[in-house]
């Protein structure tokens, strides 16, 4: 039974909140004028989320501070799309997310930072990057000074070939198996055909001490497909025989887990939605918290 919750973006940001496998990633899919000025060295995990109720329906974040050419402070945003189609537009919701971004600078005194948006995206629709003024009509070299043009760095997982993402693509072997997933979660016969040869690309990892990844990957497969759990459990158990069954028996813990927290995490959705209404309608945050049970932090932020 497919979850309902989205499984995508949680699996991405599991995989590359860790620092090795992040650094991969901006190293393997960063134009290389660009990535030559960064000082991969530098790079630390931002704990700040600057995706707000307008924006977390189409991306979720992941935010690293780097230095670039030694003694610039730079954000680096990497935004998942989790919609998997490309919106009409993107450029104002990416323009809201630098706002926020900026505005929390702001409010802290701080300066603002250079942001380098970088979009992941593994939808199968066509993704056509093209400048913001070309969405206006009627452009002409005067009105274009009006219009705040900016760039984003873009990856199209889905154009990227199984055999590059092998061979040479990424250097971390679990950037791999994540990009061979998120690239086929739609495909069960592709999955069930290389279930096996995709785990043994982390065979090593099936110890007790690395054995969380496999958890991760096999948490992603058994929400996202109708694929039996016993099939998945013999092709796991030909790659490692006593790591594969201690990771089948705590993956499927952790579904069942999850498919819980999906509920509750449903029924908090629908308080917060209740109190926005009521934010609108001019109740007092004192009714709102007797009301819906939310904490007052929770409502402020809605406000």
């Amino acid at each position: 039974m497919k979850d309902v919750t989205n499984p995508h973006d949680k699996l991405f940001k599991e995989i590359e909140e860790t620092k090795e496998n992040i650094r991969d990633l901006i190293e393997s899919t960063f134009p290389k004028r660009l990535l030559k000025n960064f000082d991969l060295t530098t790079l630390e995990k931002d704990n700040n989320s600057y995706i707000d109720s307008s924006l977390k329906e189409y991306y979720s974040d992941l935010v690293f501070n780097c230095l670039y050419k030694s003694d610039t402070a730079v954000k680096i945003t990497i935004l998942f799309e989790h919609k998997s189609y490309k919106p009409v537009n993107e450029y104002p919701q990416l323009l809201h997310y630098l706002l926020n971004i900026w505005d929390y600078s702001l409010k802290n005194k701080e300066i603002p930072p250079i942001v380098i948006p970088v979009i992941f995206y593994h939808g199968k629709e066509k993704w056509q990057v093209k400048p913001f003024s070309d969405y206006f009509k009627g452009m002409d070299e005067n009105l274009k000074q009006f219009i705040p043009e900016f760039k984003y760095i873009f990856t199209d997982l889905n154009r990227i070939p199984d055999e590059e993402i092998i061979k040479e693509k990424f250097k971390s072997k679990v950037n791999k198996v994540m990009v061979l997933l998120l690239r086929h979660m739609s495909d069960e016969e592709y999955i069930k055909e290389e279930l096996k040869d995709i785990f043994s690309l982390i065979k090593e990892f099936f110890t007790e001490e690395k054995k969380g990844i496999i958890i991760s990957f096999l948490v992603y497969i058994m929400s996202t497909t109708e694929i039996d759990d016993k099939f998945i459990e013999k092709c796991l158990n030909e790659i490692s025989p006593e790591g594969g069954k201690i990771v089948m028996t705590t993956a499927k813990k952790l579904k069942q887990e999850g498919k819980q927290e999906g509920k509750r995490e449903g029924k908090r959705e629908g308080k917060r939605e209740d109190a926005r209404r009521m934010l609108m309608k001019g109740y007092s945050i004192e009714d709102i918290i007797y009301i819906t049970g939310l904490s007052r932090e929770e409502i402020e932020k809605l406000k």
